[in-house]
């Protein structure tokens, strides 16, 4: 399995690619839209690793969770009139601590690595979910395709370095098949609820998009 500083590299690479391509087939028709492409193509590329429990990817992410809600809940009682500074910090500080360290434990309890987020159909999840966010806020669905489209390729770009590291060995050099081989670009996990979740969402969401 690649490390984080490789998964980091090979995404940025990716990313660039991701972006000349789109300009390329005129699909990107704006700096802007170009710079988001970038951005959730190096993105998707960390989420596979949202279930490794010490991991960077899982820090980074549920810090960035706890931060954006409590952000928002600073917002919303402050426009209901909330000037207590203290009560203010409190609501802030608990919901910090609910999203990254209480729903990040319970995250980390119901998931493995390799489990289920290593596989296709997660892609595919993430990728509806981020139509589905983006389009909340207004965003057409022509450039929100292209930004599910980005997020994609970035997981899965993922999963296939994972893949073609289980063949390599640490000198570069082709060795025989790790165990970790083929449980990145896997369409099942051994968990058959966790199998009807996964697809139950994708089949709600693609309904709801489209």
């Amino acid at each position: 399995m690649a490390n984080f500083r490789t998964h980091t590299s090979f995404s940025v690479v990716l990313a660039v690619a991701t972006v000349v391509a789109g300009l390329i087939f005129s699909l990107i028709y704006s700096p802007l839209v170009a710079l988001g492409i970038f951005l959730v193509v190096i993105f998707g590329s960390f989420l596979p690793d949202l279930d490794l429990d010490d991991g960077m990817p899982f820090q980074i992410f549920f810090g960035l969770i706890g931060l954006a809600f409590s952000a928002l809940a600073f917002l919303i009682f402050f426009q209901d009139g909330q000037r207590d500074w203290r009560i203010l910090a409190g609501i802030v500080l608990g919901v910090f601590v609910l999203f990254r360290f209480v729903l990040g434990y319970f995250f980390m309890k119901l998931t493995s690595h390799r489990g289920m987020f290593h596989s296709i159909p997660v892609a595919m999840l993430f990728g509806l979910i981020l139509i589905k966010a983006i389009r909340l806020v207004g965003v057409g669905m022509v450039e929100a395709l292209l930004y599910s489209l980005g997020l994609v390729i970035g997981y899965l770009g993922h999963l296939i370095l994972d893949e073609i590291y289980s063949t390599v060995g640490f000198h570069g050099l082709i060795s025989g098949p790790k165990k970790s081989l083929g449980s990145a670009l896997k369409f099942f996990s051994h968990s058959m609820l966790i199998n009807l979740i996964v697809y139950g969402s994708i089949i709600i969401l693609a309904w709801q998009i489209f």
